[in-house]
């Protein structure tokens, strides 16, 4: 490369042509320096980019875990809370059963260690309904062996399906 001219005007108004100040080592070295700090920054940058969008995926990937996790917790609540209306639908056939023998609700609540608001939990539907007519609020017993036989067969058969029989002995008398 050839040097480059440069007219200066001197003091006394005079052009003076001069060439080109040259850069100096230290100048040079100083900028190829910071050219290469600037490509180490920028590497840095990009692998910094590219381990970001890594992680990102996996965050995207634990959400969906979360979303799978959530749905099947769902999904087995559900079912549980089947399994559940059917072991109350047996456990109140099995009071049923239990007032069909005579023995007071007061006693079965007893033997059973439930309080008499569980109790009622577990007595079938067309007592509870006499007993919000009734005007002392307690269902008596004749109530309850007439409602029982006025249950419809459908309910009947269906609490009888999913609930167990019991009997008792003679000799566990």
């Amino acid at each position: 490369m050839s040097p480059r001219k440069i007219v200066v005007v001197d003091g006394e108004g005079r052009s003076v042509l001069m060439s080109k100040p040259r850069k100096s080592s230290a100048a040079l070295a100083a900028r190829e320096k910071a050219r290469a700090k600037a490509e180490e920054i920028t590497r840095r940058n990009e692998e910094l980019i590219e381990l970001a969008a890594g992680f990102f995926v996996h965050e995207d990937q634990l959400a969906k875990i979360d979303e799978e996790t959530a749905k099947k917790i769902t999904e087995l609540e559900a079912a549980a809370e089947q399994k559940k209306d059917k072991a109350r639908v047996a456990a109140a056939l099995v009071v049923k059963q239990m007032l069909g023998t005579g023995e007071s609700k007061k006693a079965l609540g007893e033997r059973l260690g439930l309080s008499a608001t569980e109790l009622k939990n577990y007595l079938p539907a067309a007592p509870l309904a006499q007993e919000e007519k009734s005007t002392t609020g307690d269902i008596d017993d004749s109530s309850l062996k007439n409602s029982a036989s006025t249950n419809s067969e459908t309910e009947n058969s269906e609490i009888e399906k999913t609930a167990p029989r019991y009997s008792v002995s003679s000799a566990a008398k």
